[in-house]
């Protein structure tokens, strides 16, 4: 496994309350490790687009040619029988006025002449909106949106290919919300683009093939004091609409895609706070072995980060775990005045349970875990609720690569 050190802030604050039990809050990094991991021998990786709202264009383009062709069909038919209304009107017309002119020259000057002819309007071909055709994305706008955590663009490596879809069902929304003196009026366009990706190398072929934002998503256009306003604003802005949609939508879809790529295959640094439980002092007791456990803990979470296997953190993350199960062959849960009573007892739970996660000894560490949840102690119960998963996580995670 290739290891990357990384420079590590880690914050740490310290927060008293109840019989002196002392929250020391540690904010390190650490390298996650990938769930589909690409094989350990490639080191770059390539992006490859694939323009699917291309097939999505000759679609339109081909519905709007058969719908001008139906238009055209039905403006041919309705002109053929406005032409027979014409001529049956025009024969009415040159009959009656043929009589008219007949009994003019036959000297009846008083015969009144027919008016003229009213003709029905000439039919008019129903207008076929031009079809709403995707712009073309560049490979530099797709490659540039895509990174990936420990890899350097390049051949020979992993490839990762990005299918962009077209935008579809599209569909504007409108609520309003009533003040005193006002009403606001919110158009939403809802819409769905998702986002096809596959990651491959040489050696294992696909490693990972899904699709992302496969469901409905929301683009607010604006807000308006009148139904009529956002009218006013669609009749010069629909075109510009469209386009805002589909950058936003674009954006959204090749973010979306690269978090999700890094999550699966990459070597991200994520960040993780946690606390490391101390005591300053309990009765007559002195806790000092707490607290140089709380600095060799501390110590060693800052070195998680420094490599893939968390080896460098070892040493100290030990030197702490030593202290604390030396401390619970002193455990007396039943008696409150007891140095390692049932709430120190349950702290160094905690705080191993914490720990064995940083050595990946997952087991120890769900151990512990159910140790402080089965305590009794409300406070270190709640401090371990959401370590399970956690812990599955890393576990997996951490199983895939070693």
């Amino acid at each position: 496994m290739k290891r990357y050190l990384f420079f590590i802030m880690a914050v740490f604050t310290t927060v008293s309350f109840g019989q002196n039990v002392d929250e020391n809050r540690v904010t390190f990094n650490f390298v996650q490790l990938p769930t589909n991991p690409i094989a350990d021998q490639y080191s770059t990786f390539n992006v490859i687009v694939e323009r699917k709202y291309e097939q999505a264009n000759e679609d339109s383009l081909v519905a709007y040619q058969s719908q001008l062709e139906q238009a055209s069909l039905e403006y041919e038919a309705q002109m053929a029988a406005w032409r027979e209304q014409k001529k049956v009107v025009m024969r009415d017309y040159y009959t009656k006025m043929s009589r008219w002119q007949k009994q003019v020259n036959a000297g009846a000057t008083t015969t009144p002449k027919p008016t003229d002819p009213i003709i029905p309007a000439a039919p008019v071909m129903r207008e076929i909106p031009n079809p709403k055709l995707h712009s073309d994305i560049t490979d530099d706008q797709v490659s540039n949106a895509i990174s990936l955590a420990g890899y350097d663009k390049g051949e020979g490596g992993a490839t990762v290919t990005i299918g962009i879809q077209p935008v579809s069902d599209i569909s504007i929304k409108m609520t309003s919300k009533k003040s005193e003196t006002s009403v606001k009026y919110t158009y939403t366009a809802n819409y769905k683009m998702p986002v096809e990706i596959k990651v491959e190398d040489p050696s294992q072929g696909v490693i990972l093939q899904t699709i992302v934002l496969n469901s409905m998503r929301n683009y607010t256009i604006g807000s308006y004091d009148s139904q009529y306003d956002f009218e006013l604003w669609w009749l010069d802005n629909k075109d510009m609409f469209w386009s805002d949609l589909e950058k936003k939508a674009r954006d959204g879809g090749l973010a979306e895609a690269n978090t999700y790529v890094n999550n699966k295959c990459g070597f991200p640094v994520r960040s993780r706070s946690i606390y490391v439980y101390t005591v300053k002092r309990f009765k007559d007791h002195q806790y000092n072995d707490l607290t140089n456990a709380y600095t060799a803990a501390m110590q060693g979470y800052q070195m998680v980060g420094q490599d893939r296997d968390r080896s460098a953190a070892e040493g100290k993350i030990n030197e702490a775990i030593t202290i604390w199960k030396t401390m619970l062959k002193e455990s007396n849960p039943n008696d409150r005045k007891a140095r390692v009573n049932d709430k120190v007892t349950a702290l160094l739970y905690a705080n191993l349970a914490e720990a064995y996660i940083w050595l990946s000894d997952f087991n120890n560490a769900e151990m512990y875990m159910n140790l402080a949840l089965n305590s009794g102690v409300g406070k270190f119960k709640r401090a371990v609720s959401g370590l399970g998963g956690y812990i599955n996580e890393r576990q997996l995670r951490w199983n895939t690569n070693f």
